[in-house]
């Protein structure tokens, strides 16, 4: 294949039907449905003790005080975020040893920045409900054939990625913006400014991480012919890879290393508070991105269909 094989529209008319395919197959909603129920789980959790502790005080008839309740939770929370940072804390001098979990806690609105974090992990390990039947449930009834007499595969490779990465943002723009908007308005302790520019920075964070993780399933499922045995693959291979090295490291340090297969090792760095390693680590999301999509188009392009 030439790059003359490659047509935009074709392309644009592949990911158009893909994104409706989607909703229509079911994949798509049940994404939507884990994804909601996930994402406003990690927000009731991060957000009814400070809620609750508010009620108290207002029916204690004390003025609610948002602002030292959230103080609380986050010298309470403090440890738990270095150490999904990978951060070791530093008694003896707290100040210049974890810059970068004042960012997210003192800085920027810390229960937004928890929530990122949690959804940073959880994302990754939820994306293969959406993105597991890409191409394997054609191959599998081989209705391929009869779309391969219109176009080229790189259309059909392309077009299906974009068109469920499109799906895959718009959710998670769905997801932020419901929690923003709803700790905006009742928990009140933020301006809005603050709020929405870290809305924003959160959402493509965790938009541009989705991308590496769905160009995995892109190459799974070109690679087999079964869409459920896309799926059992996609889940091992993204949560295996981070549980091997997590077990691996407590045996074998350096074993934590194997993180860096996949996105893993740099993920939470997209949260990173100097811009150029934010940016920096969102070019190697796209880096991960555009070596797996290269695998699984080749094996897309060399395969029997």
């Amino acid at each position: 294949m030439s790059l003359r094989d490659v047509s935009a529209s074709h392309i644009r008319l592949i990911s158009f039907y893909q994104t409706r395919y989607t909703v229509r197959g079911g994949a798509g909603l049940v994404f939507l449905m884990i994804t909601l129920v996930f994402g406003l789980t990690v927000a009731h959790a991060v957000l009814t003790p400070i809620e609750q502790i508010m009620a108290q005080q207002a029916k204690a008839g004390q003025q609610s005080d948002p602002q030292k309740v959230v103080a609380e939770i986050v010298k309470l929370g403090r440890p738990v975020i270095q150490w999904a940072l990978g951060i070791e804390s530093d008694e003896n001098s707290p100040a210049s040893s974890d810059a970068w979990t004042t960012f997210l806690l003192d800085d920027r609105p810390a229960l937004l920045s928890v929530i990122f974090l949690i959804l940073l992990f959880g994302m990754p390990l939820l994306i293969s409900f959406l993105a597991f039947n890409q191409i394997a449930g054609d191959v599998q009834n081989r209705g391929l054939r009869y779309l391969l007499l219109r176009t080229e595969r790189a259309n059909i490779f392309i077009g299906r990625f974009l068109g469920t990465a499109f799906f895959s943002t718009l959710v998670i723009a769905i997801i932020i913006a419901t929690i923003t908007f709803y700790l905006g308005v009742n928990i009140k302790i933020y301006s809005a400014g603050l709020l929405v520019g870290w809305a924003l920075h959160g959402f493509l964070a965790l938009s541009v991480l989705m991308l590496p993780y769905i160009a995995i399933c892109s190459w799974i499922s070109a690679s087999v012919d079964s869409p459920f045995v896309s799926l059992v693959l996609a889940k091992l291979i993204i949560g295996g890879v981070w549980l091997f090295a997590l077990l691996g490291s407590l045996v074998w340090k350096p074993a934590i290393y194997l993180n860096y297969a996949l996105p893993w090792g740099l993920q939470n760095h997209l949260l990173h508070p100097q811009l150029t390693h934010s940016l920096g680590t969102a070019l190697a999301c796209l880096g991960y991105m555009l070596v797996f999509l290269f695998l699984g188009y080749y094996r897309f392009e060399t395969r029997d269909l």
